[in-house]
């Protein structure tokens, strides 16, 4: 099947070296020195589990020079999804899908004012990758899998899932309740990178000091709490699992916003711990914990200055 990547950055390099090395037709949508070095020298992965080097890769920094294709992958950074989603058109036919593996819980409503609702389809990607260097996307490992709208079983996201399939390094499933699927993962990521970006520190310390293992266990706590009062309830429990979840993680891993702060580069902030903060005002719920990551990191939001 013919797919875009748009965002050739951690996600979506990932996704992409997989789905090409499987033999699917991949085109990439990037820009600035990462497209240049993909050009040049082509996509590689560096992966414990196996690196992979694609000498050729189709990429470009317009849309239109790629054309209509079946499947978008759509894994731009939020700040960035106006913009990115705007430029959907030329690579959008009545068939097309647009799934989106951004963070947070609104990309589907953000990318739906640029693209019919009825071509955006939801899903959550638990991967760590990031740009190692221009042209090179590096992963410390660990979980690997896509959580996605079986769509009524549309048959372009049936493709999607074969696909996935077929490929190394990469697992994806259908799920019909795909809003419980994105709020999970929004709860998990925001105590994940707000504690790894405001402690400056991986996973395997955070885990291993009983006080940050409790900030960490505090942030789920108040997620979980904060989609009961937003109308998606979970069930008893599930912020012990997603502890135990979090623990199991390489105790390297660090979130791309912990990357992004490092590099001093605009950070998710605002959808994340920040949405949480603001959710819990919206509903009543106190976040004492989010809200100490959203204002202890604010003043790097917009990345450093020039």
């Amino acid at each position: 099947m013919r797919i875009a990547i748009m965002g050739a950055g951690g996600v979506g390099g990932y996704v992409g070296v997989r789905l090409q090395a499987a033999g699917e037709d991949v085109a990439y949508v990037a820009r600035g020195a990462h497209l240049a070095a993909m050009l040049r020298d082509g996509l590689r992965l560096e992966d414990p589990a196996g690196s992979v080097h694609l000498a050729s890769v189709r990429a470009s920094d317009d849309p239109a020079k790629i054309g209509a294709v079946d499947l978008v992958l759509f894994a731009v950074k939020l700040w960035d999804t106006d913009i990115a989603a705007a430029s959907l058109s030329p690579l959008l036919a009545p068939h097309t899908r647009v799934l989106t593996l951004q963070n947070g819980i609104d990309s589907v409503e953000m990318i739906s004012r640029h693209v019919p609702p009825s071509q955006v389809v939801g899903g959550v990607i638990y991967v760590s990758a990031y740009i190692q260097r221009p042209g090179v996307i590096a992963s410390p490992g660990g979980l690997h899998r896509i959580i996605a709208d079986a769509a009524g079983g549309n048959a372009v996201m049936a493709r999607f899932f074969d696909a996935c399939s077929r490929a190394t390094g990469i697992e994806a499933a259908a799920t019909p309740d795909i809003d419980r699927a994105i709020w999970e993962k929004f709860v998990v990521l925001a105590a994940v990178s707000g504690a790894t970006a405001l402690l400056r520190a991986s996973m395997g310390p955070i885990i291993a000091n009983p006080q940050t293992r409790a900030f960490i266990r505090q942030l789920l706590d108040e997620g979980v709490a904060i989609a009961a009062g937003a109308g998606h309830a979970m069930a008893d429990g599930m912020a012990e699992k997603m502890l135990d979840r979090i623990a199991s993680m390489p105790p390297s891993f660090r979130s791309s916003m912990a990357e992004d702060l490092e590099h001093g580069r605009r950070l998710e902030l605002q959808w994340l711990s920040g949405r949480m903060h603001g959710l819990g005002l919206l509903h009543g719920v106190p976040t004492p914990a989010h809200t100490a990551v959203y204002r202890g990191l604010l003043l790097h939001a917009d990345g450093a200055a020039p």
